[in-house]
This record gives C-alpha cells, sequence and structure tokens, in this order.
C-alpha cells in the first residue's frame, strides 16, 4: 500500500464554472512583426522574484533533459536560457520601445491555438487562484465542527507505467475510494481529522484551492496542504446550480455561491456532493504558497497550466483583463499585461487552453482570483541563437 507523497494540488475556482479545455491545438511560432505590443501592467514587480524560483528549479536539473510539449521539445537549458535573459533584462529597466527590441532580437514566441476553440469560441480562458486564511480549532469545539482530514489508512495509491490507481482494498480487491457524499453522511474517515473549520463551504474551498493559512484558536498559524486526493472525478457545483436554474453562469463566483448556500441552508448537502471528488491534506510551514515544481509561488506572476503543453520553468507572456477593485468594491475591468512563468498544475487545466493566475494570499487575493474569467492569450517565450555572455 502506497503512503501520500506530498504534492501541492491547486484547483481553480473556474473549475466550479466551466468544463475541461480543448485538448489538442496547433503549435505556431510568430514572426516578430506578428508578436504582440510587450508591456508589463505590474511595471516589473515581482518579475525578478518569480524568476529567482524558476532559474532555482531549472538549475536542479540536468541541463540537455528535453521536455516534449505540445509536439515539439524543448530543453532545460534553453528555459534556463530564457529565465537569465529575462533577468538581465528587467535589471535595465527598459522602456516600451527598448523592452519590444530586446524581446524582438532575443525570443522566439509561441502561441497554441486550440483545435476546438471551445465555449463562446475562446481561445485561452484565464482563470485566478489563491492561498485563502481561515479560523480553524485542533478540537472539534462548536463553531469548529467540519472536519479536513489526513490521508486516512484506508487509502491506496498505485503507480504504474507513470499512472496513478488510487482507491481503497476490499477483500483484497483495489476498488473506487468513497465519494464526497458516502465520506460525509457516513463518516467514514473518522480518526483521520486533521482540523476543524466553522463553515462547511471554507472546508469546499479549501479543497478547491488546495492550500491554506489556518490560524488556530490556541493563537499560532499553521500551513495546511494538498497531499492526495480520493481518484474520483471532479465535478462543477457551479455547472450544476446553472442547469438546474439556481444561478445563471454570468453571475457565478466564489462569492455568489457561498451568498447561495448561506440563503438556503438545505440545499447545501444536495449541492457541495454533485462534486465527487474529495482532497486530503498535510501540514506544512505557515509560509508562502508552494506549486508543483517545489518552489514558492509569486502573486500576479505564477501561473498554474497543463505541463504537458506548457513546459515547467517556461517564461512566458500573458495577455487578458483583470478586476479593479476600489474599498472592497469591484468597479470595474483593466487590462493585464506581463510575463509569467509556469511554476503550478492542476488535475482541472487540461489541455493549452487553460491558464491559473496565482493571486496571492488572503481575502483581497481571494477576490480577485474568484472573479477572473477571463477570454486571454499566452505566449511562451524561448531563446533565439545562443547569445556571447552565456554559459
Amino acid at each position: 500500500m502506497s503512503g501520500c507523497p506530498w504534492r501541492l494540488f491547486f484547483l481553480t475556482v473556474a473549475v466550479l464554472l466551466l468544463g475541461a479545455a480543448a485538448v489538442s491545438a496547433a503549435v505556431v511560432t510568430l514572426v516578430p512583426q506578428e508578436q504582440p505590443i510587450y508591456g508589463d501592467d505590474l511595471r516589473f514587480r515581482g518579475l525578478e522574484e518569480v524568476l529567482a524560483e524558476s532559474v532555482a528549479y531549472l538549475q536542479g536539473r540536468p541541463a540537455n533533459t528535453r521536455l516534449t510539449w505540445a509536439g515539439p521539445s524543448v530543453t532545460v537549458g534553453q528555459l534556463l536560457a530564457a529565465a537569465r535573459r529575462m533577468q538581465r533584462l528587467v535589471r535595465t529597466a527598459p522602456g516600451p520601445e527598448a523592452l519590444n527590441t530586446a524581446i524582438r532580437m532575443q525570443f522566439r514566441a509561441v502561441r497554441m491555438v486550440p483545435d476546438d476553440l471551445g465555449p463562446n469560441h475562446r481561445r485561452l480562458l484565464v482563470t485566478g487562484y489563491y492561498q485563502p486564511h481561515f479560523t480553524a480549532s485542533l478540537t472539534r469545539t462548536p463553531p469548529f465542527l467540519y472536519p479536513v482530514y489526513a490521508c486516512p489508512d484506508s487509502l491506496v495509491v498505485r503507480e504504474s507505467g507513470g499512472r496513478k490507481t488510487i482507491g481503497r482494498l476490499v477483500d483484497g480487491v483495489l476498488r473506487p475510494f468513497w465519494t464526497r457524499r458516502e465520506i460525509e453522511q457516513g463518516n467514514l474517515l473518522a480518526g483521520s481529522e486533521m482540523v476543524w473549520l466553522a463553515d462547511p463551504f471554507d472546508v469546499f474551498v479549501l479543497h478547491v484551492q488546495g492550500s491554506a493559512i489556518l490560524h488556530l484558536t490556541d493563537g499560532s498559524r499553521r500551513g495546511i496542504h494538498y497531499a492526495e486526493r480520493n481518484g474520483r472525478t471532479y465535478r462543477s457545483i457551479g455547472t450544476f446550480l446553472v442547469r438546474t436554474g439556481r444561478m445563471e453562469l454570468a453571475e457565478v463566483t466564489m462569492d455568489t455561491i457561498r451568498d447561495y448556500l448561506a440563503r438556503h441552508p438545505e440545499e447545501r448537502d444536495l449541492i457541495l456532493h454533485q462534486n465527487d471528488s474529495f482532497i486530503f491534506f498535510h501540514w506544512t510551514e505557515a509560509g508562502p504558497a508552494v506549486g508543483n515544481l517545489g518552489r514558492p509561488l509569486t502573486a500576479g506572476r505564477s501561473i498554474a497550466v497543463d505541463q504537458r503543453w506548457y513546459p515547467p520553468g517556461a517564461l512566458a507572456y500573458l495577455e487578458s483583463l483583470q478586476p479593479v477593485f476600489a474599498d472592497g468594491v469591484m468597479t470595474g475591468w483593466q487590462q493585464l499585461q506581463r510575463f509569467v512563468s509556469v511554476q503550478d498544475t492542476g488535475s482541472a487545466l487540461v489541455g493549452p487552453g487553460r491558464v491559473d493566475l496565482f493571486w496571492g494570499s488572503g481575502e483581497q487575493a481571494g477576490r480577485a482570483a474568484g472573479r477572473m474569467k477571463e477570454n486571454g492569450e499566452l505566449y511562451l517565450l524561448l531563446p533565439r541563437e545562443k547569445q556571447p555572455d552565456e554559459r
């Protein structure tokens, strides 16, 4: 029987809303005049930080390791060269013209064009995720009545040929693990509780985000992160709410779902149990969120994608829209144009048509992440020929 190896797993708010993206695409290398007009709405803030984390990850792998993605391949050395070139470029604080000249001279821009453009002819859906903060208790004491579980002894994880099978043993035969409904209605994981929260929807949000900082009633803080899942298919409660006429698609966000459940507590279990998937956790330090590269994520710069399409540690350029807030109230949208790095993934991110932008930690980040479900473009930036000053 396998244990529960650590792997941070971020599910996004958007999987509440939409199905899987396209799973095939054309890989288009743009000539310089086809490339976007590069800019950075964050004025390079956080870019050196995110590049340093990608460099640290890539330096730990053999430079000639070849990563196959979307058909072509790229070496770790090429990804490392791209990150280092951008580091040097950012340190010169280039103006718009110098930035665009340098990018076109030093990088190839590659874009995925899905064969199936998906809902509303969308090429790329850009969503957001974050690290929430919750108040919690290490003992089951009102109002902290809703448990978060560690991996139970009954969970069996087997890996063979690069594929993982999750289940439980029944008379020596591996069977599917229990669903969310079965676990919660039958109290089937008694003894595996780690901590208790005061709101069942907070537990659900924790399952969706995969990570949180917990402020415990004893005054301490602890981090909690994804450890494993029950192997069941994720099913969208947002889709259920729309399909059953409870909400309109355009109004579905994490906040509106929370409000709906607060106004209709008798429907809470029916709605939450539409999702068979269930997440198990382990304790961590109460520090920054960590992506699947094992490196801290950078707010506004780290992205989660299907890494079969976008190689880990890759430099990219993202265009979309972002919500604008004033005094905690959303007032509109503005352009999002910035350099990002591939540093995370998630099972809801399937195919080239999904990008999840990490917004950071806490309530403000959660508001922005919860609003993101926008069209966008993502360009991988790969190095042209080796520069004289590169080893």
